[in-house]
């Protein structure tokens, strides 16, 4: 049960017990209150009975005085023949007479169970009422209502009272068990067992914090992974050009490249890995910039058409040098803008750009679009598209592409660290926009950038 739920309770129960001891307090109360099975009746009735015998205020001043006694008692009343005008035993009923000896003989077969006590109430004495009282003897007088209120309060506070105390040490026991057992996986991940997964028992809201730990360790266990297979592909991949690099300056140095010609081939080889080796570099400063938040200091809201417009007219030139196309459609209103680090979208478009000239074939072409789609809730989103008719790539390789070090069947025998796509996508995320690939082998490749727009 979540802590959430079970301080709830606890208040709930502190607010209800006393209510709920209160009702069945008062039922308990209403149950066993004594109630007059009879009422005491009317003048009119009395006449019916007794004629002219008594009057109004002689039954008046029985009336007053009966209805001061205890409801649990029970009554005669009969007149000066002995006749009873009113009575609440079946065993003398009203309008009959009532004997001496009758009466004599009830009370000794009754006294043990009953105490009898006969009054006179009123003030005339000739007219002869007699009222003849029956209670039983165990009956006590009532208890006093404040002596009753405050017996029932402190029930009532001691049954509070054990409820709090039965709550306070279940929550109290279910936080230290849940926090002991998330100190002792704390403990041991952060000594480096990462591969300890932490049991998840309960349900409250401090051991739910142990899938989240679980999910912590296996990131940490991925992150180590990650680095490490990071620093062999960048040991592995620079120095393949630094080998070249120091191979060609020790042979320029020994004179084994004695002649013009071999001097200048060796230089232009160690011109260009030192090209190559500036461009991984590049590479590296994107990925590590990807992992802190300061470069999204630098998103600015601008028109995106114009940006795209000038990419795409730059790209295509630069693809007629490769003796390939590069073909753009932008269909997009130019007042539409876009919050974006303008350098790291270029330098993620220019990486798939430079993939899909890359693995299309001389002659080939690529196409550029861009659409703004009206989509569910009145939101709006821009769809770039880069599609080639290159070689394609394996399906095999679709679901990897994306991730750090991956080289694609293609791209193998191609320089690099094979950390550029993964680059990609981190700005893609990074900005809130999403990156697809779909690809046919032989038939070419299509990355469609999603970008949503908020108005």
């Amino acid at each position: 049960m979540k802590i959430r739920t079970q301080f709830y309770l606890l208040i709930a129960g502190i607010i209800l017990i006393p209510f709920l001891m209160g009702i069945i307090f008062f039922l308990i109360q209403k149950r066993n209150a004594p109630v007059s099975l009879q009422p005491i009746p009317g003048y009119e009735e009395i006449v019916k009975i007794a004629g002219n015998a008594i009057n109004r205020e002689a039954w008046d001043q029985i009336s007053d005085f009966l209805s001061r006694r205890p409801p649990w008692a029970d009554f005669i009343i009969t007149d000066i023949n002995r006749t009873i005008l009113f009575s609440t035993l079946s065993n003398f009923p009203g309008g009959t007479k009532l004997s001496d000896s009758e009466l004599t003989q009830y009370i000794r077969d009754n006294s043990h169970h009953y105490i009898f006590q006969f009054d006179a109430p009123t003030r005339l004495s000739n007219n002869g009422l007699l009222v003849i009282t029956q209670a039983l003897r165990e009956k006590k007088r009532p208890p006093n209502p404040v002596e009753r209120f405050i017996q029932y309060g402190l029930i009532s506070l001691l049954t509070l009272l054990i409820f709090s105390i039965t709550m306070s040490i279940i929550i109290a026991n279910s936080i230290t068990k849940s926090v002991l057992i998330l100190e002792q996986a704390t403990r041991r991940i952060a000594a480096g067992e990462l591969d300890l997964e932490v049991a998840v028992r309960g349900s409250n809201e401090i051991t739910s914090l142990t899938s989240s730990l679980n999910r912590m360790r296996l990131d940490l266990k991925e992150d180590i992974i990650r680095r490490s297979r990071f620093i062999m592909g960048i040991s592995h991949d620079l120095k393949t050009p630094l080998a070249l690099i120091k191979g060609y300056t020790e042979a320029i140095r020994d004179g084994i490249t004695d002649d013009q010609a071999s001097k200048s081939r060796a230089i232009d080889i160690i011109l260009s890995k030192v090209e190559q080796l500036e461009g991984m570099i590049d590479d590296l400063m994107d990925f590590v910039r990807m992992d802190t938040s300061e470069w999204q200091q630098h998103l600015i809201e601008q028109p995106f058409l114009p940006f795209l417009y000038a990419f795409c007219k730059r790209v295509s030139i630069d693809a007629q040098l490769l003796h390939r196309e590069v073909a753009f459609d932008l269909n997009i209103p130019e007042h539409t803008q876009v919050k974006m680090n303008e350098a790291l979208i270029t330098r993620a478009l220019e990486n798939l750009i430079s993939n899909a000239l890359r693995y299309t074939r001389e002659g080939g072409k690529v196409q550029i679009t861009a659409q703004l789609e009206n989509r569910a809730m009145n939101k709006s989103a821009i769809l770039v598209t880069i599609t080639d008719n290159g070689i394609g790539i394996d399906q095999e390789d679709l679901d990897r592409i994306f991730e750090l070090f991956y080289r694609g069947t293609n791209s193998r025998r191609e320089a690099g660290m094979g950390i550029g796509l993964s680059v990609v996508k981190s700005i893609i995320d990074s900005h809130g926009w999403k990156i697809s690939v779909f690809s046919n082998k032989q038939e070419g490749s299509t990355f469609s950038i999603t970008i949503p727009i908020f108005s």
